[in-house]
């Protein structure tokens, strides 16, 4: 070991974090040595915050060291708020990701998920024109949806964008019943949705001529 990697060795946490960014130092090795002193951040927020989670410690630890990785490279965006503190903080939002991505909702078709998008979408571009949130007819004139389908589709809102933590509260997550045949235009058009959406719901059958399909069915608003 180089001498100046033994000095690195020797140094404390609060030491070592203002070498980052310092002329003439190693940088790599400063944040090899952080990590190593950090490391037990993973597991403590492992066990304080997703023992019950129903996932390995092992594959959480993984999903925590890109939040830890992520906070060791990115220390200037604590805001002088305590390293540990912020580390666990991102650690926290990795492994939660990982298990809302790794949580199976497959109930719910890609075309779903693809209006929710654009009902999001049209929600602020209406709050930015009218400086205020749209009422549920302004929305259903907007992107062209009867009132009743957005009802519909509304349902299924929480259960897309909510996952519980915990392996036995996930049991009791919402799993709406979608009445599809409620989600029609508004207003007649060529191209009616509901045909859309028989066509899309062929199409997740597919496979590699979804992804190109389903943009051409439901583009982005404004294009």
């Amino acid at each position: 070991m180089a001498e100046d990697e033994r000095e690195i060795s020797g140094l404390t946490l609060e030491e070592l974090l203002p070498l980052l960014g310092a002329e003439g130092t190693d940088q790599d090795a400063i944040r090899a040595q952080i990590l190593d002193r950090t490391t037990h951040l993973i597991d403590e927020v492992v066990e304080e915050t997703f023992s019950h989670s129903g996932f390995s410690h092992e594959e959480l630890f993984r999903a925590g060291y890109l939040g830890l990785l992520n906070a060791t490279y990115n220390v200037e965006l604590a805001h002088e708020k305590d390293f540990s503190e912020y580390a666990k903080n991102l650690i926290r939002g990795e492994i939660r990701q990982h298990i809302r991505e790794r949580v199976n909702r497959s109930q719910f078709p890609r075309w779903l998920k693809d209006l929710n998008r654009r009902i999001e979408e049209t929600q602020v571009r209406l709050l930015r024109q009218e400086r205020r949130l749209p009422t549920l007819a302004e929305l259903a004139g907007a992107i062209n949806i009867t009132e009743e389908g957005i009802a519909e589709i509304f349902k299924a809102r929480e259960a897309l964008n909510y996952v519980s933590l915990g392996e036995e509260e996930r049991l009791n997550d919402p799993d709406p019943v979608i009445d599809i045949t409620k989600i029609r235009n508004k207003r007649k058009e060529p191209f009616p949705l509901e045909y859309r959406i028989r066509i899309a719901a062929a199409l997740e059958k597919l496979g590699d001529l979804q992804q190109f399909m389903f943009k051409s069915l439901f583009p982005p608003m404004g294009e």
